[in-house]
């Protein structure tokens, strides 16, 4: 727990079964592209979510009114081995649009409303990262830059200055463990080198007060 709050992130294992992983790798990934989503309403996704929103509850890493808000898929692959540069996670779904001072940066990606909320808000959000392969140095590993959170929302111009002064980890993984990662933590990935599946399911839980808004999904 301390590791979560000083640093940002942490491993820990899932004990999800091989059949579970199987199940998600085949049913929930296509190939439509690097990421999919708003996935909480597929049955497998939200079945997944709900058992790691009691695994974590019971850990203390969420509080027993924890809400899933958020479920994407990602992927890497010859086709798709994509990188993104150093940012926080600060954009999440709503429905409808957010009209509360505070909540910011209004827009609509396929049809779903999005919005930046407040840092408080922000603070009381857990990513849960579930691994369905193993994930190495080769194949484009999620990095971080530790204690980055801390800094709360952080300008553009900042963002690369402030990983090269916190550093930077590789997150590297077997098939079936989970990353928590704080939203606010720097992150980056680069290209894989010998590209193949780096299937990720990415989960948001909110596990702060009730806020005046709607999220898009509430699970």
């Amino acid at each position: 727990m301390d590791t979560l709050t000083t640093q940002g992130w942490t491993l820990i294992r899932s004990d999800l079964a091989d059949n579970v992983l199987a199940d998600l790798r085949d049913s929930v990934f296509t190939a439509q592209g690097p990421g999919q989503r708003c996935l909480l309403d597929h049955p497998a996704v939200r079945k997944t979510a709900l058992v790691f929103r009691s695994v974590l509850i019971k850990s203390g890493f969420l509080t027993d009114t924890a809400v899933t808000i958020q479920a994407i898929a990602f992927d890497k692959t010859p086709a798709t081995n994509w990188k993104v540069t150093w940012h926080q996670d600060l954009m999440f779904p709503f429905a409808p649009a957010v009209t509360t001072l505070g909540f910011d940066l209004s827009t609509v990606k396929a049809g779903t409303h999005y919005a930046r909320p407040p840092r408080s808000v922000l603070e009381d959000l857990l990513a849960v990262r579930l691994h369905l392969d193993d994930c190495d140095e080769t194949n484009g590993p999620l990095r971080v830059s530790p204690g980055s959170h801390r800094q709360g929302i952080i300008k553009s111009a900042e963002l690369s200055g402030i990983a090269a002064r916190c550093g930077e980890v590789a997150c590297l993984a077997k098939a079936g463990a989970v990353l928590l990662m704080k939203p606010l933590l720097l992150h980056s990935s680069s290209q894989a080198v010998t590209p193949r599946h780096r299937r990720v399911l990415h989960f948001v839980y909110h596990s702060g007060e009730p806020i005046t808004e709607t999220w898009h999904r509430a699970v």
